[in-house]
C-alpha cells in the first residue's frame, strides 16, 4: 500500500481497531495530508477513539501497558492535547510528577497557541484535577520538607526546658544562614515522661512564643524512663536524620550544621558524632571518661533515622530504668552495624545539675579511675550488662541483609589475633562482585579519624576482600601485617589475599612468615602447598600438604581441603593410583567437592577409561558447574568421539621464544577460554613467539593446531606482569614462561587486533556445515534476528549478577515494532524463561538443531554470533560472542546501576559488570 493513499489508511485504522494495532496505524493516519473538512473530521475522531480506549484501559489498571503506547504515539504524532494529558495523568499515578508537570505545561501551551486536537467546550486544564493534585503534592512536601528532627526527653524539668529549646532555635538559625537556605526546617519533639512540674506547660508556652517552628508534645500517663521516650518521639519524628538532647542540657549554634553537613556528605555512614563540653569541669575530666562518654552519650550524636530504626532505638527494659545504660547499650548496637565519623569540634554542653548523672558521675570523671571501675557489680548491672550482649547477638542477623540505608559493616574480629581467612578456589562464599563498596568508604574514613586502630584495618581489610576481591584488599592487609608484625594470622590473611589474586612469589614470602611465626600452623602449610601447586612444583606440594595433613584434625573442615589438594597434586605427579585413592578417600568424606571428583576423572582418564572419566567430570560439574577444567576435559572426551582434532604443528623452536598457556582449559569456561586463547595468540603473534597449549575444545571447534607444551616453563601469573601493556608495546616482552590468567580486561587494548582475534574462532572443516545450517535455518524464521542470552545456572552470586527478565522485556517492547520481520531467539540455560517472553514467539537451540555432544551450547553461542540486534547477559560468554559478531547494528547489556539495558560497543567496554 503506498503511502500516500489515505482512504486505504484510514480504512485500516478503522479495521484494525483494537488497540494494539491502532497504535501502530495511528501515525500513519496523523501524518496524511490535509483533505477536505469530512476528511479531518475521520482524522480527529480516529485520534479521539484511540485517546478513549486507552482511557478504558487506564481505568482497568493497565497503567504500564498505557504508558509505553502512549509514549509511543506522542513521539510519532503531531501534538494532540488530549493524548498529552492522558500520559501526564499516566505519569503522576506512576509517580514521575516533574514529567507530569511538563506534560501539562505542553498543553497549556497547546491551548493558549488555540491548536487542535481537542473538542471545543473542554475543561480547561488549570482546574482538571491532576493539576490539583500536582499542587497538593507540592504543598505537602514543602510542609514535610525537614533535614531531620530533635528529640527532647523531658522529665520535671520546667527550669530549664525552655534553655533546651532555645539552644535548638539558635542552631536552627545558624544552620539557615550557613546553607543558605532560610526556609530549612527541623521538626522538635519533646517527651514529657509525666512531669509532677509544669514542664509540659512550658513547652506550650515556648511553642506559642515560636510558631515558625514545627513542634510536637507527647505527655506520657506514666514515667517510663529516658529511653523510652527518646524512642517515642523518634517514632513521630520527620527528615531523614535525628538528634537527641536531654532537657537540662544544650546544643551550641554550630551542632545541626555540622552534623548534618557530615551525613549529608558521607552517605555511606550512619551516624556522626563530635566533642561535648563538660560545663565546669570540662579542662580537669580525664581523657578516657572525656573519650567514653563522647561515644555513649545521646546528645552529641546524629544519627539517620533509618538505623535508629534497624537496631530497634534504645533499650527500655526495666535495668535500664530510671537511669540505666541504655545509651551504653543504644551506642554499641550502632557501632556493631554502621562505621561512623567523630568529631573533635565540641558542639554540645553537658550540664551539671543538682542530683543529674553528671553531677553523680563527676567524682569519678576527675579521679582518673577508667569507667567501670572502682564500684562493686550490683545484679541491675549485671542484668543490663546481659540484656545489652542479648541485642548484639540478635542484630548479628542483620548483616548482610539488603536494605536501602547505609551499609552495614561485616562481623567484628578479634584484634589481637584476627582468624584466618579460609583459602578461596572462585566459590560463592568467596564471591564479590567488583564494585566499589560503600561499607569499604565508611571503613575507610573510620581509619582515617584514627590510623592506629588495628580493629578499623582489619574490618577495612575484610570488606574490601568481599567487595571487591583479593587484589584490592592486599593494601590493607599489608597496614594490619605493619601493625601487627608478631601474629602469624596477619601474615597468613595477607598470603592467602596475594594467593587469590595470582601473586603466588609474594603470597609464598608472607605464608613462610606466618610458618615461622607459628611453625604448628597446619593451614600455613596447606597454603604453601597450594602456592607450590600453582608454580608447577608437584612434589613440593605432595611433602608441604603431607605435613599440613599431619598436623590437622581429621575431622576438621581443613582437612577435606588438604585431602582435595593433596589429589590434585599427586595427580599432577602422574601418580594416577595414588591420586584415586586420595580422591576417594576424601570422597567419601565430602562426597560434594569438585576437586576430589577432578583427581578421580583424570586419574581414570589416564589409566584409559573414559566412561569412568566422565561419570567424574560430570559429578564435579554437578559440585560447580562454573568451574572450567571438568567442562573442558569432558567435552574433549565427548567431541573426541565424533571429531579428529587437526595434528598439532611443531614448534619453530626459536632459541628463548617459548610461551606456554598450560592453564587454558582450567580457567573459566567456554566464552572465557576463547578470550585468554585469543589473546595469548595475539600476544604471541606480536612478539613473533611460539604459544603452546593443552588439549582443549577449540582444536575441534576451530581446528587449532598449536603446539603441545613442551619441557615445563616457570609459571607467571597476569598480575605479575602487565601482558595488556606488552601487548601494545608500553612494557617488556615475557617469553620463556608458563603464562596463567583470566585476560579479562578492557577491550580497547585488543580492538586494533579485532581482524585478526575473528579470524581465530571460524569454525573448523567439522563445525563448519552445522553453523551455516544453524544460521540458515535462524533467518529463515524472521529478516531481522534478535538474540538474547539469560545465563541463571551458575550464575546469580557475587560479580556474576543475574539482570532481570523484566530488563529485556521492557527492552524489546520499545524496539520491536520498528524492526522489519523479527525474530527472537532466547540462549539460555534455563529454557522455562521463554514463557515471559510469549508474546515475541520466541524460539530455542532444540527448535534450530539437536545438540552437539560435549558442545551443547554452541548453537546458543553461534545465534548469538550472528544476529543482527544482540541482547547480552554479564557473562563472558555472550560478551565474546559479541566481539565474534560481525552483523549486528546494536548491541546492548544489563547495567545494574541503571536497572536496565544500555547501549555499548563489544571492542571498547568492560567484559564484565
Amino acid at each position: 500500500m503506498a503511502p500516500a493513499d489515505p482512504g486505504l489508511v484510514l480504512l485500516m485504522a478503522l479495521v484494525e481497531g483494537t488497540e494494539g494495532k491502532t497504535v501502530r496505524w495511528l501515525p500513519r493516519v496523523a501524518l496524511l495530508p490535509a483533505g477536505d473538512a469530512a476528511f479531518e473530521r475521520l482524522r480527529e475522531v480516529m485520534l479521539s477513539i484511540t485517546t478513549h480506549r486507552l482511557s478504558v484501559r487506564l481505568e482497568d489498571g493497565a497503567t504500564d501497558q498505557v504508558g509505553v503506547a502512549l509514549e509511543r504515539l506522542v513521539e510519532a504524532l503531531p501534538p494532540y492535547r488530549a493524548l498529552l494529558r492522558l500520559l501526564a495523568l499516566v505519569r503522576f499515578i506512576q509517580g514521575r510528577e516533574a514529567e507530569a508537570g511538563e506534560l501539562l505545561a505542553r498543553v497549556s501551551s497547546l491551548a493558549a497557541d488555540g491548536a487542535a486536537g481537542e473538542a471545543a467546550g473542554a475543561v480547561p486544564v488549570r482546574e482538571a484535577g491532576l493539576e490539583r493534585a500536582l499542587r497538593a503534592l507540592e504543598k505537602r512536601r514543602r510542609d514535610h520538607r525537614v533535614v531531620g528532627s530533635v528529640v527532647i526527653p523531658a522529665y520535671r524539668v520546667e527550669g530549664c526546658i525552655g534553655r533546651a529549646l532555645d539552644s535548638v532555635d539558635r542552631a536552627v538559625r545558624y544552620y539557615r544562614q550557613e546553607a543558605g537556605d532560610p526556609d530549612a526546617r527541623f521538626h522538635i519533639c519533646v517527651v514529657d515522661d509525666a512531669s509532677p512540674d509544669g514542664t509540659v506547660e512550658a513547652v506550650r508556652a515556648w511553642s506559642r512564643a515560636h510558631p515558625d517552628h514545627s513542634l510536637s508534645l507527647i505527655a506520657n500517663s506514666g514515667n517510663g524512663g529516658a529511653g523510652r521516650s527518646r524512642n517515642l518521639g523518634a517514632a513521630m519524628a520527620m527528615g531523614p536524620y535525628l538528634w537527641f538532647l536531654d532537657a537540662d542540657d544544650w546544643f551550641l549554634d554550630r551542632h545541626l550544621w555540622v552534623t548534618a553537613t557530615v551525613l549529608d556528605r558521607h552517605p555511606e555512614i550512619g551516624f556522626v558524632r563530635t566533642g561535648i563540653r563538660f560545663d565546669s569541669i570540662d579542662r580537669d575530666i580525664t581523657p578516657v571518661w572525656r573519650s567514653a562518654s563522647e561515644v555513649t552519650y545521646p546528645c552529641n550524636l546524629a544519627v539517620r533515622r533509618v538505623c535508629h530504626d534497624l537496631i530497634g532505638g534504645f533499650p527500655d527494659e526495666e535495668p535500664f530504668n530510671p537511669a540505666g545504660p541504655e545509651d551504653v547499650c543504644y551506642s554499641k548496637s550502632l557501632q556493631s552495624l554502621f562505621a561512623g565519623v567523630k568529631t573533635e569540634e565540641q558542639t554540645v554542653c553537658y550540664t551539671l545539675g543538682d542530683g543529674n548523672v553528671f553531677d553523680r558521675l563527676k567524682a569519678d570523671m576527675l579521679s582518673g579511675r577508667p569507667p567501670g571501675q572502682g564500684a562493686p557489680p550490683e545484679p541491675v548491672h549485671l542484668a543490663a550488662e546481659l540484656l545489652i550482649r542479648r541485642r548484639l547477638y540478635a542484630l548479628e542477623a542483620k548483616r548482610g541483609m539488603a536494605w536501602d540505608g547505609p551499609p552495614i559493616l561485616p562481623g567484628r574480629s578479634r584484634a589481637d589475633d584476627p582468624p584466618a581467612m579460609e583459602p578461596g578456589r572462585h566459590d560463592a562464599h568467596n564471591a564479590h562482585d567488583g564494585r566499589p563498596d560503600s561499607a569499604v568508604t565508611a571503613l575507610r574514613a573510620a581509619v582515617a579519624l584514627d590510623p592506629g586502630r588495628i580493629e578499623g584495618w582489619n574490618r577495612l581489610a575484610m570488606a574490601i576482600h568481599a567487595a571487591q576481591g583479593p587484589a584490592a584488599s592486599v593494601a590493607a592487609f599489608r597496614r594490619v601485617r605493619l601493625l601487627l608484625p608478631e601474629t602469624a594470622s596477619t601474615h597468613l590473611n595477607l598470603g592467602n589475599v596475594l594467593f587469590d589474586s595470582g601473586r603466588w612469589p609474594s603470597a609464598e614470602t608472607s605464608l613462610r612468615q606466618a610458618l615461622a611465626l607459628d611453625p604448628a600452623r597446619a593451614y600455613a602449610l596447606f597454603q604453601l602447598g597450594r602456592v607450590a601447586g600453582r608454580t608447577g612444583r608437584a612434589d613440593a606440594a605432595c611433602r608441604l600438604l603431607a605435613r599440613a595433613a599431619r598436623l590437622e584434625s581429621p575431622t576438621s573442615p581443613t582437612a577435606a581441603d588438604i585431602g582435595a589438594e593433596m589429589a590434585l597434586a599427586l595427580r599432577d605427579c602422574g601418580r594416577w593410583q595414588d591420586a584415586a585413592r586420595q580422591g576417594r578417600r576424601t570422597a567419601a568424606l565430602v562426597p560434594g567437592r569438585y576437586d576430589v571428583h577432578l583427581a578421580l576423572a583424570a586419574a581414570a582418564e589416564a589409566e584409559g577409561r573414559p566412561a569412568a572419566a566422565l561419570s567424574a567430570y560430570e559429578r564435579a560439574i554437578r559440585c560447580h558447574p562454573g568451574f572450567g577444567e571438568a567442562f573442558t576435559r569432558r567435552a574433549v572426551l565427548l567431541l573426541r568421539q565424533s571429531w579428529k582434532a587437526p595434528a598439532p604443528r611443531l614448534a619453530a623452536g626459536h632459541a628463548g621464544r617459548r610461551l606456554a598457556a598450560t592453564e587454558l582449559g582450567r580457567n573459566g569456561r567456554f566464552g572465557n577460554q576463547l578470550l585468554q586463547y585469543g589473546f595469548l595468540r595475539l600476544y604471541a603473534a606480536r612478539h613473533d613467539l611460539d604459544l603452546e597449549v593443552p588439549d582443549w575444545v577449540g582444536r575441534y571447534l576451530y581446528d587449532c593446531d598449536d603446539p603441545l607444551p613442551g619441557a615445563p616453563l616457570p609459571r607467571v601469573s597476569e598480575e605479575d606482569h602487565d601482558v595488556f601493556a606488552s601487548l601494545s608495546g608500553a612494557a617488556p616482552v615475557r617469553a620463556e614462561c608458563d603464562l596463567t590468567g583470566y585476560f579479562c580486561r578492557h577491550t580497547a587494548a585488543l580492538a586494533p587486533y579485532r581482524t585478526d582475534f575473528r579470524r581465530l574462532f571460524m569454525p573448523g572443516r567439522y563445525l563448519w556445515p552445522r553453523a551455516d545450517a544453524i544460521e540458515h535455518r535462524l533467518r529463515a524464521r524472521g529478516r531481522t534476528v534478535v538474540a538474547l542470552h539469560l545465563r541463571r545456572g551458575d550464575y546469580g552470586w557475587g560479580r556474576f549478577w543475574v539482570a532481570p527478565e523484566l530488563w529485556y522485556r521492557t527492552w524489546l517492547e520499545r524496539l520491536w515494532a520498528d524492526l522489519d520481520s523479527p525474530v527472537l531467539y532466547l540462549a539460555t540455560d534455563a529454557p522455562e524463561l521463554a514463557e515471559a517472553f510469549a508474546p515475541f514467539s520466541p524460539i530455542l537451540a532444540t527448535d534450530l538443531d539437536t545438540p552437539l555432544a560435549g558442545a551443547e551450547f554452541f548453537t546458543d553461542f553461534h545465534a548469538l554470533c550472528v544476529a543482527d540486534v544482540l541482547a547480552i547477559s554479564n557473562s563472558t560468554f555472550s560478551f565474546t560472542a559479541g566481539l565474534l559478531n560481525r552483523t549486528a547494528r546494536r548491541f546492548v547489556r544489563p547495567d545494574r546501576h541503571r536497572r536496565m539495558l544500555v547501549p555499548y560497543d563489544p571492542w571498547d567496554a568492560e567484559i564484565l559488570l
